[in-house]
């Protein structure tokens, strides 16, 4: 804080205060006038700056047990899930003016027991880094004019595969059920690895860019379309087209868009659709198809998905949201395989605690041309999502 007084009049104010002592709120508020007043007849001001910007501390603790069963053995582990990790987030919001607005994002992940490492031999206790950059950004939001991010954080076209409006994404998100059970390898009926590789390997749903370093551009919403797109080190860069709106009490969730990733010389399209009826059933699609496939063998790869959802206040703590998924891939892990994978699931609201308890079931099935096809791996998670 800056102040600027004249001499006499701060000396005057210093040897008031000595005088008084401790002063009570009335004596306080009696010097404040006298000060104010001193101010304006004389001409005397005082300038201070002030720290505009707010900040906020919030995140989630995930924790989940899966009993995996991968055709030869099955066992317990103890995971992190990935679907939505351990994580605490700063936050800090600010006005520059009736229509601009800044906010800063450090949001650092934890992957203590991460499930998309966990695999039966590993015993669980395969882990990540303690914590790691998920965003750390600046972004300058206008009304007028749109939004910009920079730094660390997704890009304009992710989740451009991942509309969907069943409120289940804790468990089940468009394709990613290798972010509960990734690691875990496909076994042959012998008991040895198969060939396949894990379920992870198997499955990508080619979601844009996902997280990085990089300049986001987002227009205002017109009539609930929106198009997102940012570029990012060594010329990567993509475009997205988005919606969302209601239609007579109908909700709609919808994105499509392009990608290039020059970091390995990949691209593709992606887009997915979710609608959510009054009555409180949804129904969610996804597809894409890709130039590479992110380490495999073939050229090309495609991605197929299928949910239907149905949320219902069956307890007073919250709504319950039930699920059936089925998704499907090609060319993800070799040229000419395929796997596949479906589950069912339940979310439970727990509003009083801030809190999200799930449980799936999921069956994972792979197969290639030149091998024997593998055990199935089914996976059967109990977990719970405890927001700060």
């Amino acid at each position: 804080m800056q102040s600027r007084v004249k001499l006499l009049g701060s000396t005057a104010l210093a040897a008031a205060a000595l005088v008084m002592g401790p002063a009570t709120a009335s004596a306080d508020q009696a010097l404040e006038k006298r000060i104010k007043a001193l101010e304006k007849a004389s001409g005397m001001y005082v300038t201070k700056s002030k720290k505009t910007m707010k900040i906020v501390v919030n995140g989630h603790v995930n924790r989940a047990i899966v009993l995996t069963d991968n055709g030869t053995a099955s066992g317990f582990t103890h995971v992190t899930s990935n679907f939505s990790r351990t994580r605490v987030r700063w936050i800090g919001t600010g006005k520059i003016s009736d229509d601009m607005s800044v906010k800063t994002n450090i949001e650092l992940g934890n992957q203590s027991s991460i499930a998309t490492n966990q695999d039966l031999g590993d015993n669980g206790d395969v882990n990540g880094d303690a914590l790691d950059e998920r965003h750390i950004e600046f972004q300058i939001t206008s009304k007028s004019l749109g939004k910009i991010y920079m730094g660390q954080g997704i890009s304009g076209s992710e989740s451009i595969a991942e509309s969907d409006l069943s409120g289940t994404g804790i468990v089940s998100l468009n394709g990613n059920g290798e972010l509960i059970g990734g690691g875990e390898t496909f076994q042959s009926a012998a008991g040895a690895a198969s060939g396949h590789g894990t379920v992870g390997a198997n499955f990508n749903n080619f979601d844009g860019l996902g997280r990085r370093d990089r300049i986001r551009y987002d227009t205002p919403k017109f009539g609930g379309f929106q198009v997102t797109a940012s570029h990012s080190n060594q010329d990567s860069r993509d475009l997205a087209l988005r919606y969302g709106g209601s239609m007579g009490g109908t909700k709609v969730k919808a994105a499509v868009g392009v990608f290039e990733n020059e970091t390995n010389g990949s691209g593709g399209v992606a887009g997915s659709i979710s609608v959510l009826m009054p009555m409180g059933v949804s129904f969610t699609f996804g597809a894409s198809d890709s130039s590479d496939d992110d380490g495999g063998n073939g050229d090309t790869a495609n991605w197929r998905y299928a949910k239907v959802g149905y949320k219902f206040k069956g307890m007073g703590s919250g709504q319950t949201r039930l699920y059936a998924e089925y998704n499907q891939t090609e060319d993800v892990n070799t040229a000419n395989s395929e796997a596949s994978y479906w589950g069912v699931g339940i979310v439970q609201i727990m509003e009083p605690l801030g809190a999200e308890l799930y449980g799936s079931f999921t069956t994972y099935s792979a197969e290639a041309t030149g091998l024997a096809d593998p055990e199935d791996i089914t996976q059967l998670v109990a977990g719970a999502r405890f927001k700060f």
